[in-house]
């Protein structure tokens, strides 16, 4: 899918991220423990993991830290899952997802990550009869898990947001914001510090079993492990194996983010600081960063998402119905960036070989999201029965059809979506 107007390739993020920690390409033939596939949050984090438990730990990376999703994602923790559910994972899973946005925010200040944290919460707001049905369904969910205290009247979410016309609302009290980029920079840093090994712009252009070992081959080395693991989720290499990148459809999303408003603009716009979502079917969410910039986005259609001045236009109009200070609002950056859906819709982990796993499927809301996963990438990675009790292991199936699913999702998705919302 290639943006008709060719948006920016990065976001802003780089501009106020602290620089990464200095790496380098892997040169000559090395042996660990265990290797890991992916400098983005999963692959840092199960690293970091790994390593302060005493394994010996390398990490690769086909590009540099955080190129991949998780440099590109739209900066929010939102720690909401419809898949948390004791009959869906094991209760221990439900826990880490029950605490994950609160996981973020705890690792960050223990680990001293300089990312422009801001954890006020995440909120969603009710814009219509049935979509307050929704919202408090969600809310007893949270409520009930300690997340979230009372069902928000229509005036305490005007006072959070500066907008008056929500039915309700309520919100996540983990949830919050970052630059994810410094927060991948972050998270390197501190698995390098626990002993970990990373190299960057080190691809893997092969892999095969060697004996009772995997090894690991890039340009100019390789890598003999005991074990292995893959955390490149939406950017795979060539040597993924083929079923693992079978196994999931990739959908590509895009994000912009504006020129920094105002001091009015500030005032009137989200003054709690709190991430913004409603209830559309066609949703609409944005947060508004350190510098003032205000970022959002969604999946790619057929011209919102790749056509850079329609999808300016369409966000600023829509933006602008809901604040008015905004009129005129101008956009520096516009981006695009890839991820993965399961067939059950939720993130998988797969045993892939003989001590050899992978995961997929995150569906977006990678930040929350990769807190979890990278701590059930370790477990299988150090034992697997301990993964077991964590999250269901399975072997990854083919999905028929699946670049046919993703591009009639991402033809039909907002379409269907915004008729459902007018008949609402």
């Amino acid at each position: 899918m290639t943006d008709l107007s060719a948006p920016a390739q990065f976001p802003p993020y780089a501009l106020t991220a602290p620089p990464a920690p200095e790496t380098q390409p892997l040169q000559g033939d090395i042996q660990t423990d265990i290797a890991i596939v992916g400098a983005g949050f999963t692959g840092l984090i199960a690293a970091r993991e790994l390593a302060r438990r005493g394994a010996n730990v390398v990490l690769i990376e086909a590009s540099e830290v955080g190129t991949g999703g998780s440099g590109r994602n739209h900066g929010q923790c939102i720690p909401v899952f419809g898949y948390l559910d004791p009959k869906i994972l094991p209760q221990k899973g439900c826990d880490l997802l029950r605490d994950a946005g609160r996981l973020v925010f705890d690792d960050i200040a223990r680990d001293r990550i300089e990312c422009e944290a801001v954890q006020s919460g995440t909120l969603a707001a009710a814009h219509s009869t049935s979509g307050l049905n929704r919202s408090r369904k969600a809310h007893a969910k949270y409520a009930a898990l300690g997340k979230s205290g009372d069902y928000l009247s229509r005036g305490a979410v005007a006072e959070l947001t500066g907008n008056d016309r929500f039915l309700g609302g309520w919100v996540h009290r983990d949830g919050g914001h970052l630059n994810p980029l410094a927060y991948a920079r972050g998270l390197a840093r501190a698995a390098i510090e626990a002993g970990a090994i990373i190299h960057t712009n080190n691809p893997i252009i092969s892999l095969q079993r060697d004996g009772d070992r995997w090894l690991l081959r890039t340009p100019k080395g390789s890598i003999s492990a005991a074990c292995a693991g893959f955390a490149t989720d939406a950017y795979p290499t060539g040597a993924v194996p083929e079923r693992f990148r079978q196994s999931s459809v990739i959908m590509y999303s895009y994000g912009l983010a504006s020129r920094p408003l105002n001091a009015e603009q500030r005032a009137k716009v989200m003054p709690s600081g709190m991430n913004f979502g409603d209830t559309h079917r066609d949703p609409m969410f944005f947060r508004i960063d350190q510098q003032g910039r205000l970022i959002t986005g969604g999946l790619v259609e057929l011209r919102r998402g790749r056509n850079s001045a329609y999808t300016k236009e369409f966000m600023t109009r829509r933006l602008t119905g809901l604040y008015p200070a905004l009129a005129g609002l101008e956009w520096d950056y516009h981006w695009q960036g890839r991820l993965t859906v399961s067939s059950e819709q939720r993130p998988q982990l797969y045993e892939l070989g003989p001590r050899l796993w992978g995961l997929s499927g995150y569906t977006g809301r990678g930040v929350p999201t990769s807190a979890v996963m990278g701590r059930v990438l370790a477990s299988a990675l150090i034992d697997p029965a301990e993964a077991a009790e964590l999250w269901t292991i399975r072997r990854p199936a083919k999905i028929p059809l699946r670049h046919l699913i993703g591009a009639a999702v991402q033809t039909f998705r907002g379409p269907l979506n915004k008729l459902r919302d007018m008949l609402e």
